[in-house]
């Protein structure tokens, strides 16, 4: 009976460390495999059941030899969730530069060809006409550079909007949304959420430590990895290896279920379905985001708050002026807006006010400039008539009586103080000129105290220094994702010489044990030819 239960205990090693054997087979063929956990065999003493007691034969024969108690996954959680963490940062770090270079795209001044030189320009067309104010040629050139100036203007915001609608679509169509960045990375989470269910599912129905259920794990966690890359997300992990995941406190997955997933719709569908009037009352997003249940029912109608992190993050916050230091598309924009505005609202002011004349056609007389004729700047109502209110960068123009023939003649470059002393023939009275060019110095309280081109100035520096700023930012965060994944590597990567120092190892045991068996096996034969 004791050699019989040595040749068991034999073969039991054999098995055993020619399964051990396999794993390390395994290891070195998948040591290249993106998400790889390396993966090691656990031994345990088998033991024959009964009562042993003191007395050394028992024991001897409750011996087993050895077995597999599992297959041990290296894995650390606390990294794991940590490079999520910052996977998660860098992602949404990454979409803001994207879109901060964008900006520095559309105000690349460097060539002369911008905004800058264009309101250069327009002031050194009033040099000319102080000095020339009867010169129809001055005149024209004004006339001229004001058109250049407000078609700039257009450019840039056309630019803008285009930007915003590749990011986020247009606010109010479905085609333009399906179109855009955002709509494809949330159609990709949702299809991670599916399989991240389907993960759980088989996790629950796999024993824990073995081949198997270490091999899901892998997947599991590179599907984890994936999500963070679009939302910042926090997961609970049960015992048997299926996750629970949140963004913000609404779960997505639990189990092998999808109990949240991400729907997208325009801004004004959101409104129109929530009763709030677009776009005159819409202070958010072009997209909207929520979260909603297996039948489509939303359980948080707009989540955009709650998404602060990943790629979505990062796109969803990119075109919206939220009144603080943030440089975006949205700030931009607004910022255009105010400029274009107070330059229509200052020189319409002083083409238009009392004691500012214009002259007549036959450039001989003055006239009172006090009507619509005298607008520099206007932009069309929604019934196509020219008003000098509502005047954004998408829509300010030079008004339409300056550019009408003759038009040039309602520049009004002449001012009198004293109506008494007003002079109809001073053709040459340039003094409303000289206060339309002081305008190029004076602080304006629309603009933050600043003049006109220290304004746009300024706005060029904010869009510089965010992008410097945000580089940086995104250098550290992919220094520490980098870091991070490093760690992760030396913690569960493949490492040849490990493996095959295990490779030696498991080889001398199962040499031994195969030397046993065949010695135990040779004294069987010995006994039975003896017994016959």
């Amino acid at each position: 009976m004791n050699l019989l239960s040595s040749l068991n205990i034999a073969q039991g090693a054999l098995s055993a460390h020619e399964k051990a054997i396999s794993v390390v087979s395994h290891n070195v063929s998948n040591m290249n495999t993106e998400g790889y956990h390396k993966q090691r065999v656990n031994f345990q003493a088998r033991n024959i059941s009964g009562a042993i007691g003191d007395n050394p034969d028992n024991q001897v024969r409750a011996n087993g030899g050895v077995k597999i108690a599992n297959v041990m996954r290296y894995n650390d959680d606390y990294l794991n969730n940590y490079y999520r963490e910052q996977l998660s940062q860098k992602n949404m770090l990454e979409q803001q530069l994207g879109n901060l270079g964008d900006l520095a795209e559309i105000f690349n001044d460097l060539d002369g060809q911008g905004m800058d030189a264009a309101l250069s320009n327009f002031y050194e067309a009033l040099n000319n006409l102080q000095q020339y104010p009867a010169s129809s040629t001055a005149r024209t050139n004004f006339i001229e550079t004001a058109k250049s100036l407000t078609s700039l203007m257009n450019s840039k915001s056309v630019q803008l909007g285009k930007m915003t609608g590749e990011a986020l679509g247009d606010g109010e169509s479905p085609e333009a949304l399906q179109s855009s960045r955002i709509y494809s990375q949330y159609r990709e989470l949702n299809n991670s959420l599916d399989e991240l269910a389907a993960v759980n599912k088989a996790l629950q129905t796999t024993q824990t430590g073995t081949l198997t259920a270490n091999n899901l794990l892998d997947q599991r966690d590179l599907i984890l990895h994936d999500i963070a890359q679009f939302v910042d997300i926090t997961v609970e992990e049960k015992e048997n290896g299926t996750v629970s995941v949140y963004a913000g406190d609404q779960a997505l997955v639990k189990g092998a279920k999808v109990v949240g997933k991400l729907d997208i719709e325009t801004a004004k569908k959101y409104c129109d379905d929530h009763g709030i009037v677009y776009p005159d009352d819409w202070t958010g997003e072009n997209a909207v985001i929520s979260i909603v249940d297996s039948d489509g029912q939303a359980i948080v109608e707009n989540a955009n708050s709650i998404i602060t992190g990943g790629a979505i993050g990062g796109l969803i916050h990119s075109a919206t002026d939220y009144g603080d230091s943030t440089t975006n598309a949205g700030t931009v924009q607004t910022a255009l807006n105010k400029l274009a505005s107070t330059i229509a609202d200052v020189f319409n002011d002083l083409n238009t006010r009392g004691n500012a004349y214009c002259i007549d056609s036959t450039n001989t007389n003055h006239l009172k400039a006090t009507n619509a004729d005298n607008w520099i700047f206007a932009c069309y109502d929604a019934n196509g008539n020219e008003t000098k209110t509502g005047i954004t960068a998408a829509n300010i123009k030079v008004s339409d009586n300056l550019l009408a023939k003759d038009g040039i003649w309602n520049i009004s470059c002449a001012y009198f103080d004293d109506p008494n002393n007003y002079d109809e023939n001073a053709v040459g009275n340039a003094q409303n000129v000289v206060e339309m060019i002081a305008t190029r110095n004076t602080k304006q309280p629309n603009l933050n105290g600043m003049s006109v081109e220290d304004y746009y100035s300024s706005m060029l520096g904010k869009i510089a220094s965010a992008g410097d700023s945000v580089q940086n930012l995104y250098e550290t965060q992919s220094a520490v994702v980098d870091s991070i994944e490093n760690q992760l590597d030396s913690a569960y990567g493949v490492d040849l010489n490990e493996e095959l120092v295990d490779l030696v190892k498991y080889q001398t045991a199962y040499a031994a044990a195969a030397r046993v068996f065949n010695v135990v096996n040779s004294c069987l034969d010995t006994l039975v030819t003896l017994g016959r």
